[in-house]
């Protein structure tokens, strides 16, 4: 049955491309229709998921190469983009952490320094969630802390609120927190590689912050509002898992200690002009991909990496990166994106900067409920640097809004791990799941929509 619906779709996918090619209107050049062909063979095999995303990604510079739109050694090249080893950094030190399980040591110290109530507690383990997931992948934060959050609640009555607002408030955290910096979640890092490849704009690691933290921090407000008032809880905080009373071993230790130098110096690559006179230093100037690397090899010289800790780097996402940055950069040297620019710019022809915005940020949501997030932003960035391009609006912003709101998905199980994680659990049903991520969706394209138009201008 799963090799008769690949079949299929397969075909129907090939037949899309083809007649798009032959039915193209003369105006286009033989690179552009067969970038087009490119970009709708991507398109529907990522949506519809009939083969494995890493086959898509790896079908994408073969075809490039097949139709002409560039050689097969320029369209690979984007899978060795200095982004691919920024969170390869990143996938090596959340290794580290979660193998000497830090991450949990971490996450109960917080639980035992809570004194108030449930309510309170639901927000510190949110925050805690949010912050791990800055770091680590939002799956592995969902897991760590969704571990922790069922050893609170044992015990709880089947009518209480509290359990199903604790493992949507880590689900939705472990998410929102994703989106924070260039390590937190493949689609973050996706938009600065485009951003650099397709635009020529570069952002920092410490400018990333400054647009996804924010949305962060406010989503993370929004959905304890949201899970208090669709979930009333309250009383005793519950009893403090036995872990925080352990004390750090020597490699845990030095792995904190790695930990820690890794964020101060992707924190510290390029100050902010108007902190430049209170510091009186314009940062190292080591770009966020170098130090990843620095913190990789610090990783295995001190031992605490080993080559068998290879197998816990998802090798896929890396390669799923990489051919999202391929199809980008097809579409940027065949001018296909300018030809996408120049017809979107019609159709938004006089709307104002808001409703572009608007328009970006919940198509943004919309498409990563069809496809994956990173399928859809591989999709997605490309053609919003094309609006941009067109419009006069910054790119970076419209980059930044596709990378976070493509990673905002809350509705569904299968929406992203941590929705699965949760509903795993069993603690919440699949109608109180929909009912508080599609409320949680829309909050999420207002808030980062909001932030676009009045802050992340004078950031840019």
């Amino acid at each position: 049955m799963r090799a008769a619906r690949r079949a299929i779709i397969t075909t129907a996918v090939a037949a899309a491309a083809a007649t798009a090619y032959l039915s193209t209107p003369a105006f286009l050049d033989q690179g552009e229709r067969a970038a087009l062909v490119v970009l709708i063979a991507a398109a529907g095999l990522w949506i519809t998921e009939a083969v494995p995303l890493v086959a898509t990604a790896l079908l994408i510079p073969l075809l490039q190469s097949l139709l002409g739109v560039q050689s097969f050694g320029d369209s690979l090249r984007p899978f060795f983009d200095p982004v691919v080893m920024l969170l390869l950094g990143g996938f090596l030190l959340a290794a580290s952490v979660e193998k000497y399980d830090l991450d949990e040591y971490l996450a109960s110290q917080v639980v035992f320094r809570v004194k108030a109530d449930v309510r309170i507690l639901l927000l510190v383990m949110m925050i805690a969630t949010m912050s791990l997931s800055l770091w680590i992948s939002n799956t592995a934060a969902a897991a760590i802390m969704m571990t922790l959050a069922l050893k609170l609640v044992e015990g709880a009555e089947e009518a209480d609120n509290f359990p199903k607002a604790l493992v949507l408030g880590i689900a939705y955290s472990a998410t929102v927190g994703g989106v924070g910096t260039l390590v937190g979640t493949t689609t973050t890092a996706m938009a600065a590689g485009t951003l650099k490849r397709l635009a020529g704009v570069e952002i920092s690691f410490l400018g990333w912050i400054l647009y996804g933290l924010p949305v962060s921090l406010l989503m993370v407000l929004a959905a304890w509002l949201l899970l208090l008032f669709l979930f009333p809880c309250g009383g005793r905080k519950p009893p403090t898992p036995e872990m925080a009373m352990r004390p750090l071993n020597r490699r845990q230790r030095l792995t904190l200690a790695v930990f820690a130098l890794s964020i101060i110096l992707w924190l510290t690559e390029r100050i902010p002009d108007p902190l430049i006179p209170l510091v009186g230093w314009r940062g190292h100037g080591l770009s966020s991909n170098v130090v990843a690397a620095v913190i990789a090899i610090i990783l295995f010289f001190s031992g605490l990496l080993e080559e068998r800790d290879l197998s816990r780097v998802n090798w896929g996402v890396l390669i799923l990166i990489g051919g999202g940055l391929s199809l980008g950069e097809a579409l940027e040297v065949s001018g296909l994106m300018n030809r996408i620019g120049e017809a979107l710019l019609i159709l938004t022809r006089g709307a104002a900067t808001w409703l572009i915005v608007l328009i970006v940020s919940f198509f943004g949501l919309a498409i990563t409920v069809m496809a994956s997030n990173t399928a859809s932003a591989a999709i997605f960035l490309p053609i919003a640097i094309g609006i941009a391009s067109s419009t006069g609006l910054s790119p970076a912003i419209l980059a930044a809004i596709v990378g976070i709101t493509t990673s905002l998905d809350f509705m569904l199980p299968v929406g992203t791990p941590p929705n699965a994680i949760a509903y795993s659990t069993g603690k919440v049903s699949l109608r109180e799941m929909i009912k508080a991520g599609l409320i949680l969706d829309i909050f999420g394209g207002l808030i980062t929509s909001a932030l676009a138009i009045t802050i992340w201008p004078h950031i840019s």
